[in-house]
C-alpha cells in the first residue's frame, strides 16, 4: 500500500499557466494595441484575438490542472502559421494589422515553452514536446522577422488598411 503522506508532495504548475494568462491578455487587449501603435481597428482581426484569449485562458485553467499542453500547442502553431500565412498572402502590414501584439505573444508562447521545459524536467518526464514547441517558435521567431524586414507584397496584395 502507498502512503500518500510519505510520498512527495508533487506541486501545480505555475509559471506555465501565468504565461498563458499573459499571453491571452495580450489578445484581449487588441483594442489597446491598435491604439497604440496607430493601426486600424478591423472587425475579422478583433474577432480573432477575442477567440484566442479565450482560448489562451481556457488553456491556462486546463494547464494548471496539467491538462492544457495540447492546447495551447494548438492555439500557439494554429495562431502562428495562421498569421504567417494572411501577411504572405495579402502583403506586409496584414500580418501587424491581423497580430498588432506580435513581439509580445511571440516572447510570451517562448516563455511558455521553457516555463514547460522547466516543469517537466523537474518532475521528470520527457521535455521532447515542450522543446519541439521552443524550436517551432524560434523558426517562427526569425520567420517573422524576415517577414517584418523584407516587406512582401504578397500573392494578393490589398496594399494597406488605410481605406478601410
Amino acid at each position: 500500500m502507498i502512503d500518500r503522506e510519505a510520498a512527495p508532495a508533487e506541486s501545480q504548475p505555475i509559471a506555465a499557466p501565468l504565461v498563458l494568462v499573459f499571453i491571452a491578455a495580450a489578445h484581449l487587449a487588441y483594442v489597446l494595441w491598435v491604439d497604440l501603435r496607430g493601426l486600424p481597428v478591423l472587425l475579422p482581426a478583433f474577432a480573432s484575438s477575442l477567440v484566442l484569449g479565450v482560448g489562451y485562458a481556457v488553456s491556462a485553467w486546463l494547464c494548471r490542472r496539467e491538462r492544457g499542453f495540447p492546447l495551447a500547442v494548438n492555439l500557439i502553431i494554429g495562431e502562428d502559421l495562421g498569421v504567417l500565412a494572411v501577411g504572405l498572402i495579402l502583403g506586409y502590414p496584414w500580418a501587424d494589422y491581423l497580430r498588432p501584439g506580435s513581439v509580445a505573444i511571440i516572447a510570451l508562447q517562448l516563455a511558455f515553452a521553457f516555463a514547460e521545459i522547466w516543469r517537466r524536467q523537474e518532475a521528470g518526464r520527457p521535455i521532447v514536446p515542450a522543446t519541439r514547441l521552443a524550436w517551432f517558435v524560434l523558426l517562427y521567431m526569425l520567420v517573422f522577422a524576415g517577414y517584418a524586414i523584407f516587406e512582401p507584397q504578397g500573392l494578393w496584395n490589398l496594399g494597406t488598411a488605410e481605406g478601410l
